[in-house]
């Protein structure tokens, strides 16, 4: 009995404590559940940016191309490109023409022809793969900022039936592409 009177004591002053923590509750929960889908296009593709510089401090050794570039490489029939992300993820969208990083291994060769370039979300994963590949003699490189970087400069995915605005971001972290997708993890 004597145990919970003193718990009754304590109540009177936690209320204090807890009245003076209820505004950064409420900031917390208006802003950390909105994470990054409440940024503008703008604010994502300067957290895209932020991020590409990282994986490029991480990865000096592999050669990039950026967005741009890639698509005077298309117009060309040039260039190859190759999706370096899980099964899961390419099943909601790709870049359209590109092929697997299985399907690039298979045969690479066929390929020996034309530019390589590996992609994934933000670069990291494909610039492991470049990295890879180009420890194996075989020349790769990556696409700057890939898929969220091809997303903000417009450019077209497709998925199982045709084209689509769904993207797999592989997780929170990456959810900065455009409004206009509708992003997966």
């Amino acid at each position: 009995m004597r145990k919970t009177m003193e718990r009754h004591k304590a109540v009177p002053m936690l209320a204090p404590t807890l009245l003076a923590l209820v505004p950064a509750l409420v900031l917390v929960a208006a802003t950390g559940c909105t994470g990054q889908a409440a940024l503008s296009d703008a604010e994502k593709l300067a957290r895209v940016e932020e991020m590409v510089e990282e994986v490029e401090r991480r990865f000096p050794e592999v050669e990039a191309v950026t967005v741009e570039e890639v698509g005077r490489l298309l117009e060309t029939g040039s260039v190859v490109l190759v999706d370096a992300r899980a099964p899961r993820e390419r099943e909601v969208s790709w870049i359209p023409g590109s092929i697997t990083a299985d399907e690039f291994e298979e045969n690479p060769d066929r390929y020996a022809d034309r530019t390589v370039v590996a992609y994934c979300t933000i670069g990291h994963r494909s610039s492991e793969y470049a990295k890879r590949q180009n420890e194996q003699g075989r020349r790769v490189l990556n696409l700057r900022g890939s898929l969220l970087s091809w997303t903000h400069a417009g450019a077209p995915l497709v998925g199982p039936d045709g084209p689509t605005n769904r993207l797999h971001v592989y997780g929170e972290t990456w959810n900065l592409a455009p409004a206009r997708y509708e992003t997966i993890w």
